[in-house]
């Protein structure tokens, strides 16, 4: 049973005036997220930016990030998408955009965000353009060649735990498996290349992330509209849902097993409305059949081979949710829907209230940043900049922090981790503003 709201707010933001068509709909696919959108924003087959409407049909063969991202977001609202991933030459940009429009929209933006000229994260953008016009933002060789390593490591170490029957060489693989599938997280963020397809070597898809990581978490992170907070059973990050002893205070204990096969409900799912004719089948979600096959051929038997599969993906499956689930974004101290928001609804404040950093400089080093979603506020502002990109944008944004008398808040990598679970134990609603002050009288890592 889905978790009952305590009251009738569908959200701390005036602007996100509609609780999301189908937000408690179990077990959704990404396909159903994007659906329910496009009756919210009910624009047709248009694209919607601030309150303008644009037919983007005959460019997505010539949009420079490749077709996808077009494709996706026929029939929403793309503002935040628009104005978070074209951080250069915006004014270039702008101009392409004229020989689209078609006319005014006539209703408001169902959207917990502004985007002032002279708020936070337009002037962040305007600083930021030079920049990264100099520096590039796709990937560094040291980058691509990182994530490569993993993938050859990832496969050598499933062909060693097929071969030999060895459960410990498939749990290593699994690791790397892991640590390739958050690598490619950054690559799927970027314009079409091939190698965001690693992310396929796992159970998940990086066609359906593109939807539920960037449409929806990226762009509204910790609010009603983002999906992350509902894919795990019986989770429920935000504060104004009721819920039972068990899911606030048990998932400590049982969420590690959940964990574990995780993917395995995400890979079910699937293929569950694949064969029920309600999703097709794209060329990438059949990598994994291939793995199978594989080690099923090199393994001394065919079972063999099959529980070999079986092993790396679990513990991929493991590592991965064990990383990603309690490290960026979920402690009582990070501003989640129901809370009290800023009076400013600036889209910038908006990332940096519903995320946290690592205090420990270990967690500077590339190779963790690429396979633990580090350096993850400056990730959700700069989404399509590779993360070998973002260290040489630290010193603007301190400085537009600076400006708006702002602080960059981390936490130690601990207490993020607990913090995850205190969150889910948590009911009472805080006011963000009031929080942000009194981080500064705690031992917590602050940058101002």
């Amino acid at each position: 049973m889905a978790p009952k709201e305590i009251d009738e707010v569908p959200s701390s933001f005036p602007g996100l005036s509609k609780y999301p068509t189908d937000r408690d709909k179990p077990f959704r696919l990404a396909e159903d997220w994007i659906e329910g959108k496009r009756k919210d924003d009910n624009i047709g087959n248009l694209w919607r930016i601030h309150d303008k409407l644009y037919n983007l049909e005959p460019y997505i063969h010539r949009h420079p990030g490749g077709t996808d991202w077009l494709t996706i977001s026929r029939g929403l609202d793309i503002t935040e998408a628009f104005e978070s991933a074209h951080m250069v030459n915006p004014e270039i940009v702008e101009r392409v955009l004229k020989d689209f429009y078609v006319g005014e929209a006539t209703s408001p933006r169902i959207s917990p965000f502004t985007f002032k000229e002279n708020g936070f994260f337009k002037t962040l953008k305007r600083k930021s353009s030079p920049i990264l016009k100099k520096i590039g933002s796709g990937p560094t060789p040291g980058m691509i060649l990182m994530e490569d390593s993993l993938v050859a490591l990832c496969i050598l170490f499933a062909a060693l735990g097929a071969a030999l029957d060895s459960w410990i060489c498939c749990a290593i693989s699994g690791c790397f498996l892991s640590c390739v599938e958050i690598g490619a997280h950054n690559f799927f963020h970027l314009r079409d290349t091939w190698r965001r397809y690693y992310f396929d070597i796992g159970l998940s898809s990086s066609y359906e992330w593109r939807i539920t990581h960037f449409f929806s978490h990226h762009l509204f992170p910790n609010t009603v509209l983002d999906i992350e907070l509902k894919l795990i059973p019986s989770y429920e990050f935000l504060p104004h849902f009721e819920r039972s002893w068990f899911q606030r205070y048990c998932p400590i204990v049982y969420s590690h097993f959940l964990y574990c096969f995780a993917f395995w409900i995400d890979f079910v799912k699937r293929w569950y409305h694949v064969f029920k004719g309600e999703k097709s089948i794209r060329p990438e979600n059949l990598i994994v059949f291939f793995e199978l096959l594989l080690m099923m051929l090199i393994a001394p038997t065919r079972m063999g081979g099959f529980v070999a599969w079986l092993v790396v993906h679990t513990s991929a499956s493991f590592v991965f949710l064990e990383v990603g689930q309690n490290g960026q974004h979920h402690h009582p101290n990070i501003f989640h829907d129901g809370d009290e928001a800023r009076k400013d609804d600036d889209f910038g404040f908006g990332q940096i209230d519903a995320t946290r950093d690592r205090a420990e400089t270990v967690f500077q080093n590339l190779f963790l940043v690429l396979v633990t979603f580090g350096h993850h506020t400056l990730h959700h502002l700069y989404p399509t900049v590779c993360h070998s990109k973002l260290p040489q944008l630290e010193a603007v944004f301190i400085e537009t922090l600076q400006e708006f008398e702002e602080k960059w808040i981390k936490f130690p990598h601990w207490e993020l981790y607990l913090g995850c679970y205190k969150q889910l134990a948590r009911t009472e609603r805080f006011n963000v503003p009031e929080l942000r002050k009194e981080i500064s009288t705690t031992t917590f890592s602050l940058t101002k």
